[in-house]
């Protein structure tokens, strides 16, 4: 009898271990979950104000700028679409035509969605 109850708890015990693990790993989960959206949110946010910071350098004429930012950060983020769409258009204005050009072109690869966009600037490229 006494051998039976031992058992019984053995089992009992191997059901909480195995209900304790599942818990622990659902835990993890939300933790990574929960990081993974601060980290999205961090981004999202990082990207806006880069974009905003280009929109007014654009809207100023301040293209100089644009290129020299665009440069920096496709130093670091070689495929970063907003850099690249936004120093296209900064070549575009300072009438380094074929650096555009090749950036239109480069935008179209990474984003196919705005190629109407960038072909629009490559027609008006192919006028120069």
């Amino acid at each position: 009898m006494e051998s039976e109850i031992l058992q019984e708890l053995e089992l009992i015990r191997g059901y909480v271990f195995v209900m304790m693990c599942a818990v622990i790993l659902w835990i993890i989960f939300k933790v990574l979950e929960s990081a993974q959206n601060v980290f999205t949110g961090f981004k999202k946010a990082w990207d806006t104000n880069f974009n905003n910071r280009m929109s007014n350098f654009q809207d100023s004429g301040e293209y100089e700028k644009i290129i020299a930012e665009c440069k920096e950060k496709l130093e670091k983020y070689p495929n970063h679409n907003d850099a690249v769409w936004f120093l296209a258009i900064a070549y575009f204005y300072t009438e380094q035509f074929e650096n555009s050009k090749l950036n239109f072109e480069k935008v179209i690869y990474l984003v196919p969605s705005w190629e109407e966009s960038a072909n629009a600037y490559l027609e008006k490229l192919k006028k120069c």
